[in-house]
């Protein structure tokens, strides 16, 4: 929907100045912003916002709207010095002006905010020669996303702040991350969760109860196998 480079990031953003939101898809012409307050379409929003300690107000105009998850804005009166420093902070984190080491095969990023299954699919995974990664909510699943690219990922669906559809959406959103197979994880798993958690990319939806981390490997290595052959 925007134009020039863009980068994931995550910064906690005002909005109007009685309102939060989580920055996390970035350009110096705008931004998306994860929140559940909802502006109609053409709005004008004042934002702030700290971009490594720098901070950053301009007003925004409301471009598109995802309800319940967020929306896409463009920035409308940044300063020269604040695009200026935008830019340099998109292109000092875009994957294409990144060194990057050799890529890592078999490994897999687990977004939960239960120890329980963190530690029962960590212990599992690493077993089972897989390099884990570990995030304790979805924010701080992003923030491992804009550093990895594991190759799949196991995703709570409730969790605070940010739920696994959230999540999901942000990363189907990036075509340099929706390839990653990402599988739901969840204590109920009602036909309407399953059939939403497919409509928006994830390979599968999960119950944790009958999940035991055998299955769930089984068929992690099925999604990673059937990847392999399509590239």
């Amino acid at each position: 929907m925007r134009k020039g480079n863009r980068v994931l990031t995550s910064q906690q953003v005002e909005i109007d100045g009685k309102h939060t939101g989580q920055a996390v898809d970035l350009s110096v012409v705008g931004v998306y912003i994860s929140t559940q307050v909802s502006y109609p379409i053409n709005t004008v929003i004042n934002l702030k916002f700290h971009l490594i300690h720098y901070p950053i107000e301009t007003q925004a105009k409301v471009i598109y709207v995802d309800e319940g998850i967020g929306m896409g804005v463009r920035f409308l009166t940044l300063k020269p010095e604040e695009a200026k420093r935008i830019s340099a902070y998109v292109e000092a984190a875009s994957p294409s002006h990144q060194i990057r080491p050799n890529v890592r095969r078999n490994q897999i990023l687990i977004i939960d905010d239960t120890y329980f299954y963190r530690e029962a699919y960590q212990q599992y995974f690493q077993s089972e020669g897989f390099s884990v990664l570990v995030a304790k909510n979805g924010i701080e699943g992003l923030r491992i996303l804009l550093k990895e690219r594991p190759d799949a990922i196991l995703l709570d669906l409730m969790m605070d702040g940010m739920d696994a559809f959230k999540v999901l959406h942000i990363i189907k959103s990036r075509s340099e991350l929706r390839g990653i197979p990402v599988f739901i994880l969840s204590d109920r798993g009602t036909q309407q969760e399953m059939n939403r958690a497919v409509e928006l990319g994830a390979v599968e939806l999960l119950i944790k109860s009958t999940a035991t981390p055998d299955k769930v490997g089984e068929k992690v290595r099925a999604a990673l196998q059937q990847r392999s052959t399509l590239f």
